[in-house]
């Protein structure tokens, strides 16, 4: 049988416009979907995620089935031309496969097309943009809930005990403006669902595109950033920051709404105040499990309130709740 070809796609994105800027870059961002065909390969899925870098240059990466076997991923850059992003490049796919490939496409009138060749097969493709939500999102708090935040009801979330919430209203969420926001109260076990959108910073990288944090009890804090379409790793979206990556990256692209699903287990002390049982964390990102009873290596506290970061991005959440669990 044969495995699944490995394509690290180098594309020509064809535009309309003379030049790709915010709004086409919108346009080609995100998540694409199809199928291929090979001459020698048979078919198999398909699928890209575009991020957009700002001043009309892009990134992808790229997933390709073939006979059953993969997915497997590659990455394609690319730099705009005029009318045009051009990418070019090879892939190679080992001597068992036919070595190196030459593959080319655009983005064109919603639909993601090209083709590739080398010398044991030759083929097409064709995506089209797909849009991708979380299975909890607008979800609603259930019977015995606490509303931290429902779009309207800013008291619960506040920047200390003396200064009220100054995020900013925008519809049903709330903006990041000047400084953090904590709960009111404190919380033992419990399970919390938010919901988070990063802003659209082409140009910005790293810890500056998109980041804020949302911080369980002990400080230990779950990433908020634009991660689309990187590894995984201890330091972007869906991270305990610094101590454990995520087990797949389940980010959706900046401006789409995402969710975080905590359940939260309080660590144990004895009748002496010293830790018995460390905290146990299990975080669903956009309904995908990416951790599963994380241990943090925090000092442990048997209550403690959440936190929403300022990192100085217009990062928005909306519809926050929580439901106590009693102590095991």
């Amino acid at each position: 049988m044969r495995h699944a070809l490995t394509l690290i796609v180098f594309l020509g994105l064809s535009v309309p416009s003379t030049s790709l800027r915010a709004a086409d870059e919108r346009a080609v961002m995100g998540n694409w979907e199809g199928r291929w065909s090979g001459s020698d390969f048979g078919e198999g899925p398909i699928s890209a995620q575009i991020i957009a870098e700002g001043k009309g240059n892009f990134r992808a990466v790229i997933s390709v089935t073939v006979e059953g076997s993969g997915p497997f991923a590659g990455e394609m850059r690319g730099e705009d031309k005029g009318d045009t992003v051009v990418f070019k490049g090879t892939v190679d796919v080992g001597s068992e496969y036919g070595g190196v490939y030459e593959i080319a496409g655009a983005v064109s009138n919603a639909s993601f097309a090209g083709d590739f060749s080398g010398s044991e097969s030759r083929g097409g493709f064709e995506l089209k943009k797909v849009r991708k939500t979380s299975p909890t999102l607008g979800a609603k708090p259930p019977e015995g809930a606490i509303v931290l935040f429902d779009g309207k009801d800013f008291s619960k979330l506040v920047k200390s005990k003396t200064e009220p919430n100054p995020w900013l209203p925008v519809g049903d969420a709330m903006e990041v403006r000047n400084g953090n926001v904590q709960t009111v109260q404190e919380f033992g076990s419990f399970k919390l669902h938010l919901e988070f959108r990063t802003p659209f910073e082409p140009e910005a990288r790293g810890q500056g595109r998109g980041n804020s944090g949302v911080y369980l009890p002990g400080g230990n804090e779950i990433q908020v950033l634009d991660s689309f379409g990187l590894p995984a790793s201890r330091h972007d979206s869906g991270a305990f920051y610094g101590q454990a990556a995520p087990s797949v990256n389940a980010c959706l692209p900046p401006e789409e709404w995402q969710t975080y699903d905590v359940t939260y287990i309080a660590p144990r002390f004895d009748e002496k105040g010293d830790s018995t049982e460390n905290a146990r964390i299990t975080v669903l990102h956009n309904g995908v499990k990416t951790h599963d009873e994380f241990q943090p290596s925090r000092k442990p506290v048997p209550k403690g309130g959440i936190l929403l970061q300022d990192h100085g991005n217009k990062v928005q959440y909306r519809n926050i709740w929580l439901v106590p669990l009693a102590s095991k």
